[in-house]
């Protein structure tokens, strides 16, 4: 188990929040002082992806603590850690090992995420059959720090590192953006001698992927193109929007789809009449969007090379806003009613923001 240790204005914060609600009841006022954004842990070493539910918060790191001191620069793995909400305390969720995880996404069960061993991090895959990329699990209630165990864990073994993860009722998704392919396990499968794959065309460069119950869209970079498959079968995925520039990271809600372009993000519902144009939601952004998450009226959107931080109407009622600006390289965000929370992974920060 290891602790983060907060900075000084972080602790002055959750002196004045306790709980880090937010709020705090300033001496000699009346009113209360909503304090929007805190940094709950520091000094990671490149946290990547984040994932939420009711209790927790949950990321990836790249690399290990120790990466950048280690002298004989053996290869060194990351770390999947936990943080309780309104609690400073990191949880290392398993032991050390070479594993360098990537993606990460939760559901009521299990914790799923992906991970490439750094041993071999430079092997190539072409023409070979390898396990050094995986997508893996663990239960949520499992006792850390927890011994990795492929055999036990992998829901799929290969070649080609997932970068994106969803899950749906009966299957994790897996976006392979260099194997050219979207990945599907079965959540219930304790077997993975067979490899399971799934959809998308060979020649493709997958990079989103979303997932609504048994249903599952994904965008296509290279063919500007969102497909999705709705039948629960391998290869049976079609056409569901074409004539896009470059979609990336995607994430859907019960009316509409919402994905990342190289300068801001679109909306199209998931149900729309033939010839319907998409609905631009944010653009002119100077630099690539990072990372994406949706939650109630909003979306929130991350710029890593500005440091920006942004929210977003979903039904366009009102201008975005930045609700953070000069941040350490914010990249993965996820949201929900505890509020947003994103990595910083050139800071090596987990930030949390709230107004409410």
């Amino acid at each position: 188990m290891r602790s983060s240790k907060g900075s000084a204005v972080t602790l002055a914060l959750a002196a004045l929040a306790p709980g880090l609600q937010g709020c705090a009841q300033i001496a000699g006022l009346e009113d209360r002082e909503v304090i929007p954004l805190i940094t709950i842990a520091e000094g990671q070493a490149k946290p990547l992806a984040i994932a939420l539910d009711e209790k927790a918060i949950y990321w990836v790191n790249a690399q290990s603590d120790d990466a950048e001191d280690d002298a004989e620069e053996k290869p060194t793995g990351g770390a999947l850690r936990m943080q309780i909400k309104d609690e400073f305390a990191v949880i290392d969720l398993l032991q050390p090992s070479p594993e360098m995880p990537e993606a990460i996404a939760v559901d009521a069960t299990y914790i799923y995420w992906s991970s490439t061993d750094s041993r071999r991090a430079g092997d190539s895959c072409q023409g070979m059959t390898t396990d050094r990329d995986k997508l893996l699990r663990m239960p949520k209630d499992a006792t850390p720090p927890v011994a990795l165990d492929v055999k036990e864990m992998a829901l799929w073994k290969g070649c080609g590192r997932i970068s994106a993860i969803a899950v749906g009722d009966a299957r994790v998704y897996g976006v392979r953006t260099l194997g050219k392919r979207v990945t599907w396990a079965k959540k219930d499968a304790s077997d993975v001698s067979s490899y399971p794959t799934g959809i998308s065309d060979p020649s493709g460069e997958p990079v989103g992927v979303a997932a609504d119950g048994n249903i599952v869209y994904f965008t296509d970079r290279s063919t500007g193109e969102i497909f999705v498959d709705d039948t629960g079968d391998e290869e049976k995925e079609k056409l569901f929007l074409g004539g896009l520039t470059m979609p990336g990271l995607i994430v859907a809600d019960e009316a509409n789809l919402y994905w990342l372009t190289p300068d801001g993000v679109l909306r199209y519902p998931r149900s729309a009449p033939a010839g319907e144009a998409p609905v631009p939601l944010l653009e002119g952004l100077p630099s690539a969007p990072t990372g994406i998450a949706a939650h109630g009226d909003f979306l929130y959107v991350t710029v890593s090379a500005t440091g920006n931080v942004y929210r977003i109407r979903k039904d366009k009622a009102a201008e975005s806003q930045v609700i953070a600006s000069g941040q350490g390289g914010p990249t993965s965000i996820a949201a929900d009613g505890s509020g947003v929370y994103w990595t910083n992974t050139e800071s090596g920060e987990i930030v949390r923001f709230t107004d409410e």
